[in-house]
């Protein structure tokens, strides 16, 4: 019996009689004189080693407290990692604060509190899903509210408020499922609870590629409507140049018609009229409907399209007040463009189109162009389809439509937006 002892003594083996050595993993009930084993068997302890047995309970007693205070502290902390993803995701997919960044910080930092404190003082082990429970159930409200502390679309912010602490406590109840079916102690419940901030952390570096992305969309965005109103300068102080020109030789003109006009030379008085009106046009000016953000627009695309060799031929039928935001007429008209001239980079005689009418509250965008036979998306489809998307987008938010389709060789693109009934929130 020594020599058995003395190979498995400190590795969990604790002896209990001269004819009896168990194993604690084993022991289901500890009695002062006996233990009861998980099967039901009951063995003495002799009087001979009840003081040491006594002696290594109160050591693993202390022990476990120690591994429990040290569990909770990085389950803590854990929370706050988990909390501040929270904050994360609701920047990068919600929007900016209503208020203050200190004051959504403060209130957060309660709720890790607040949550700190449950863990501190409750058993990590067997029915701890109980208490997840309960920190879902008050972390979807908490979300909710502080949701209306943020800029966006309500419904937006609600969905996120459900959905982040949703993918996160449903994400760690099936960890826990998969590795251990049930969580019997405190370091599986770490195990659990690490997997599981590990993940959301992935999930939220997930969602912020997708905000950047789209941030950056709308930078590009942003950095074409400056290129597109400074094209639009230089169309006007041409204009303005020209004007200024023609005033200051306008007596010398004068002088001139009347000299032909006295002396019966009509047909070389109009004809002069006609130069005078050539020199007054702007070679760069296509589009002259009054409404000067479109105008700009289409001159900038008109003007580029035409650099690049590509025959453009518009009709253009719309009032000078549009309602419609310069923004997304923009994400409209740049993404048709783009697509467009990215499919005509392989065609040996280029064509674009374009078409804007406007009747009784509804705008009709259409674009026509050929094609090399690859689709429209050759070379690209990754941003053209998210180009399409963000067409789609906009004209959902005025309850229209988006079609697209190959014909005779011909790629052809229509949207009709509804613009007295756009979506305001």
């Amino acid at each position: 019996m020594r020599e058995v002892w003395e190979q498995v003594e400190g590795k969990g083996f604790w002896i209990i009689h001269k004819s009896y050595i168990v194993n604690t993993a084993f022991v289901s009930v500890y009695h002062y004189d006996s233990v009861q084993m998980t099967d039901g068997t009951r063995l003495p302890i002799s009087q001979k080693y009840r003081k040491a047995m006594k002696g290594n309970l109160t050591e693993r007693y202390q022990r476990g407290v120690r591994q429990v205070s040290i569990v909770k502290s990085l389950v803590i902390i854990l929370a706050a990692v988990r909390i501040c993803l929270y904050m994360r995701c609701f920047s990068v997919c919600i929007g900016k604060c209503r208020i203050s960044k200190k004051i959504v910080t403060a209130l957060f930092t309660v709720l890790w509190i607040f949550e700190g404190f449950l863990v501190s003082v409750s058993y990590i082990g067997q029915g701890i899903a109980a208490m997840d429970l309960f920190f879902l159930l008050v972390e979807i409200p908490f979300l909710s509210a502080m949701s209306f502390c943020c800029q966006g679309k309500v419904a937006r912010r609600l969905l996120m408020a459900v959905i982040l602490p949703t993918v996160y406590w449903i994400g760690k109840w099936s960890i826990a499922s998969v590795l251990f079916k049930t969580v019997a102690d405190s370091r599986q419940y770490l195990i659990v609870t690490s997997i599981s901030v590990s993940l959301f952390f992935v999930f939220e570096m997930i969602l912020e590629k997708a905000g950047k992305s789209r941030q950056e969309r709308e930078r590009e965005l942003l950095e074409q409507e400056i290129r597109i109103y400074e094209n639009q300068f230089g169309i006007i102080r041409q204009s303005q140049h020209n004007i200024r020109a023609l005033k200051h030789d306008m007596k010398h003109h004068i002088k001139m018609l009347t000299d032909m006009v006295s002396g019966g030379e009509t047909e070389e008085a109009l004809k002069y009229l006609a130069s005078m009106g050539a020199f007054m046009e702007n070679s760069g000016e296509y589009v002259a409907t009054g409404n000067e953000k479109i105008d700009s627009i289409l001159n900038y695309m008109i003007s580029k399209a035409k650099n690049s060799g590509v025959d453009v031929s518009w009709k253009i039928q719309i009032p000078e007040h549009l309602g419609i935001p310069v923004f997304d007429i923009n994400v409209i008209l740049s993404n048709l463009f783009e697509n467009a001239m990215n499919a005509l980079a392989d065609v040996t005689e280029p064509a674009f189109r374009i078409m804007m009418r406007y009747d009784r509250g509804i705008l009709c965008i259409s674009t026509q162009n050929n094609c090399s036979g690859k689709g429209q998306t050759s070379g690209a489809s990754a941003e053209h389809g998210f180009g399409l998307k963000n067409i789609r987008r906009i004209a959902e938010k005025y309850h229209g439509s988006l079609t697209a389709a190959v014909q005779d060789g011909d790629f052809h693109a229509s949207v009709l937006l509804f613009l007295e009934d756009a979506d305001t929130e």
